[in-house]
């Protein structure tokens, strides 16, 4: 590709990565449900506008990795060493910072590896999630190289309605059929090289962003009536699963895809943030906890400026961790 026609994709991996951290910095406002509180209101509003994060992770992936020509053996050797060495190291950091301290090896050896079931930190569950839809990629990327473009429009419309015959209400709808082949975060991946590929008409700029709007709209709408429902706050349509996640990720990314960007200092920073980007996202959670150890937290009476602020902070001092772990002697291994 040459470097016009990636810009787009590092700045918007970029501002996906900054996405992921200001939702994670909306969890100490948005967790307990109190609907007459403002800050519950704002970390709900924001958290419901940043969603297309994971989404548009996996949708770059389908851009960059689908449709192309590599061996088996390449691929797994590239892609799967470089997620598994640096997502080790800060499993490790991780298990340590959360957990109390033993002094006997053996049992800290077995609580680590059990630890390691599921992840030693709660943003972990995306990388044993795209370690299971990478090892997928050589085989479905063999049938996206000989499919038509009818027959990969045909998956996303199954992936679509699996995913809405899985929504409350609609799910008593579901039968015996098994369907699972169709769904998960996969599609997202098809998603994205499908709309890379075919989809290269002009639209208006606006008409994304009112998309875009509509989505954010919907998931905030649909958290805040369900959740009054419960008493409690309902996460259902917060999940990356659900048509109103989809609607915002389609939308944001077309945005992007279709936007002249001119280059400036800015552009510049996004494009580390993008190259850095699996290493920020594995480090921020770290720098989200050191922070206050350091001294640095946010502490206005407005919930807004404490999840960007915070937010901001965790991106600087991830990617200054970042850049410190790759000068060092093997740094690049683990450095993300």
């Amino acid at each position: 590709m040459e470097k016009d026609s990636i810009q787009w994709i590092h700045i918007l991996r970029a501002t996906a990565t900054f996405a992921v951290i200001v939702l994670h910095c909306t969890i100490p406002y948005g967790n307990n449900y109190d609907p007459q509180n403002i800050n519950w209101l704002i970390a709900t509003f924001v958290n419901s506008n940043v969603r297309f994060c994971v989404p548009i992770f996996l949708m770059l992936s389908g851009v960059l990795l689908l449709g192309k020509n590599y061996s088996l053996s390449d691929f797994l050797k590239k892609r799967i060493s470089r997620i598994l060495l640096p997502f080790l190291f800060w499993s490790i950091i991780y298990f340590f910072m959360t957990s109390p301290v033993r002094s006997n090896i053996t049992q800290l050896s077995f609580d680590f590896f059990k630890a390691m079931k599921s992840g030693t930190c709660y943003h972990l569950w995306y990388i044993y999630m795209i370690i299971g839809v990478y090892l997928f990629l050589p085989i479905i990327n063999k049938w996206i190289s000989n499919a038509s473009k009818k027959e990969i429009l045909f998956y996303l419309i199954l992936w679509l309605l699996v995913l809405l015959i899985d929504l409350p209400v609609i799910n008593r709808l579901y039968t015996v059929i098994d369907l699972r082949y169709f769904s998960g975060f996969l599609g997202y991946v098809i998603f994205g090289f499908y709309l890379y590929r075919y989809s290269k008409a002009k639209t208006n700029t606006w008409i994304f962003i009112i998309l875009f709007i509509a989505g954010n709209f919907l998931t905030f709408s649909l958290i805040y009536i369900f959740s009054k429902a419960d008493g409690a706050v309902n996460k259902t349509f917060y999940s990356y699963l659900t048509p109103n996640i989809i609607l915002s990720s389609y939308s944001i990314f077309m945005l992007f895809k279709n936007k002249k960007i001119k280059e400036s200092w800015l552009t510049k920073i996004m494009e580390i943030i993008s190259k850095y980007s699996y290493g920020i996202y594995l480090c921020h959670v770290f720098s989200m906890m050191i922070l206050p150890k350091m001294g640095i937290v946010m502490k206005t009476s407005y919930a807004f400026v404490n999840i960007l602020g915070t937010a901001f902070l965790s991106l600087a001092l991830s990617l200054a961790v970042v850049l410190v772990l790759n000068k060092l002697p093997l740094g690049k291994y683990i450095s993300g």
